[in-house]
């Protein structure tokens, strides 16, 4: 049964399209699954079972970021504690019927919007996601704001002006389960598609234990125009510290926040 698992996903990863004149490719079988079920979730093993098993992140849009993103994220995270991705598909339809706009008729569904959407921290206040341990909504950041250099705290205009590409920010945010703390955030940007890259700068304390080190939490969204739609692939990687009072806890936490970052930033438009 392992064997004919791993047989199936080697052949879903061959088996590739490209999309819109783009360098995007994607295994097929998960482009059509996550259009028809609006969802793909993967969590990567931990340790040395991922080694032993290859179980790596095959969610991953072939284009001319992935080798980036892979890396970032996922590069020497065998020993962390959460690794996961997630790949969503959202009409443009869609988008302007949730929109919260009065008039949904000029509502922008452009790739352009979402670079602005996507580099609004300021928006991120009040994000909300899904507790698994209370099963209850509640809110994510308290506080977030972007910051002039990684040592003010003083608020400043999200930066929107032109294309995200090669740009970086830092942010200031106060998050539910880890306080107050420092991130850095860099984007890259084409015709088709926005990357953000985001990791910690400062300690993500959980109550009393300082769980997260600096740069030990690291996320990644790649947002794709698929024309009729987005596909949006997210992953995270946090490597904390391993007690078993923290584990399922810290998991679930950073399990929600993926589909939490996904409703930011389909709910903006």
């Amino acid at each position: 049964m392992k064997l004919f698992i791993k047989t199936t996903k080697f052949l879903a990863s061959l088996s590739v399209l490209f999309a819109l004149g783009t360098s995007f490719a994607f295994a097929s079988d998960y482009q059509a699954e996550a259009k028809k079920t609006g969802k793909i979730y993967h969590r990567l093993e931990a340790g040395a079972s991922r080694v032993q098993k290859g179980d790596g992140a095959y969610l991953i849009p072939q284009n001319e970021f992935s080798d980036d993103i892979n890396k970032y994220v996922f590069e020497n995270s065998e020993k962390a504690g959460f690794a996961a991705e997630s790949f969503y598909y959202v009409t443009k339809s869609d988008l302007i019927a949730n929109s919260t706009s009065a008039d949904k008729t000029n509502i922008d569904t452009s790739i352009a919007a979402v670079s602005k959407i996507m580099r609004s921290v300021s928006k991120m206040k009040g994000m909300e996601y899904y507790s698994n341990t209370r099963k209850i909504y509640d809110t994510l950041y308290l506080e977030s704001y972007r910051i002039e250099n990684p040592d003010s705290t003083t608020p400043v205009a999200d930066l929107l002006d032109g294309s995200a590409d090669g740009k970086t920010i830092y942010a200031f945010q106060e998050e539910h389960s880890f306080g107050k703390g420092t991130y850095k955030i860099s984007y890259k940007e084409n015709s088709k598609m926005v990357v953000m890259k985001m990791e910690n700068l400062t300690t993500l304390s959980y109550g009393i234990i300082k769980a997260v080190k600096p740069g030990k939490c690291k996320v990644c969204v790649n947002v794709i125009d698929d024309g009729d739609g987005y596909f949006v692939w997210i992953g995270m990687s946090a490597d904390f510290m391993q007690m078993s009072i923290l584990e399922k806890k810290m998991n679930k936490s950073f399990q929600a926040r993926l589909d939490a970052i996904f409703k930011w930033i389909t709910l903006q438009f």
